[in-house]
């Protein structure tokens, strides 16, 4: 497939199906399994907002490992605009038993069938100002000789057709959600859904670094009821603690920071 051809099918796509078959058709024409699009730019989430052509069993285990916060693929794409393959990436080992979480993702990416990968980060500013991080990562399952000829060729030229496939991307996933937000996962926008107005105002105050009792003057409560008001939204929002909670629900919309 040609780049103009190429740019010119992802600028005619209309829904998100459209773009993940449309990248999929260039994938393969490159010589990649499968992609996916991940959303790097909420590291509190286990299971952050992601699609592609991937096999389900890869995704519902990499979620469910919480393999998003050991991966060194994600944590280097968010630190760069620059192109790289999973071979650039330094994967520490330990002496005995013991592996790390790198070495652990990996691996479980290597049981799959899937020896190298591609990755494009993408990181943007949407309407309002605020920073978005976002990767593709193309999967390769052959030898990597030819993984390492088709790089070495064709990195520059992917670059540039994935930087168009990614804006387009941000552009239909806004007008689907039409406040323009960031992604969102399906678990997160549930759990959204869930928190009363009390349970908001409370966390509202905790963002501006007002303690229990100050928030108990402010909204005329007691310290008890507060305590209980954050204690039910940190549940809801799968928290760990006020911070935690705090930064999940501005994520998520529900507060200004």
């Amino acid at each position: 497939m040609e780049l103009e051809e190429a740019i010119s099918g992802i600028e005619g796509c209309q829904t998100v199906d459209e773009l993940k078959q449309t990248l999929q058709r260039i994938s393969e024409d490159y010589g990649f399994i499968s992609f996916n699009f991940l959303d790097t730019g909420a590291p509190h989430l286990d299971a952050p907002f992601m699609f592609g052509t991937l096999k389900s069993d890869f995704v519902n285990g990499y979620c469910e490992n919480k393999l998003i916060h050991v991966d060194p693929c994600v944590s280097r794409a968010r630190r760069t605009n620059t192109p790289f393959a999973w071979g650039d990436v330094q994967v520490p080992h330990y002496k005995g038993v013991r592996k790390s979480g790198a070495q652990k993702t990996m691996e479980f990416a290597y049981d799959h069938g899937l020896y190298e990968g591609f990755i494009v980060p993408f990181h943007f500013s949407d309407s309002l100002g605020r920073v978005n991080s976002s990767l593709i990562v193309f999967f390769w399952s052959d030898p990597a000789q030819k993984f390492n000829f088709l790089v070495s060729r064709k990195k520059y030229e992917m670059h540039i057709i994935m930087i168009y496939w990614a804006q387009r991307a941000v552009d239909i996933i806004g007008e689907q959600m039409r406040d323009g937000a960031r992604f969102k996962s399906r678990d997160a926008v549930g759990q959204a859904e869930e928190l009363t107005d009390r349970e908001r105002d409370v966390l509202s105050w905790a963002a501006r670094g007002k303690s229990v009792l100050d928030t108990a003057d402010i909204l005329i409560l007691s310290e008890d009821t507060v305590k209980t008001h954050i204690r039910n939204a940190l549940t809801k929002l799968g928290a760990n603690n006020k911070t935690h909670g705090v930064t999940k629900a501005i994520y998520l919309g529900l507060i200004s920071p």
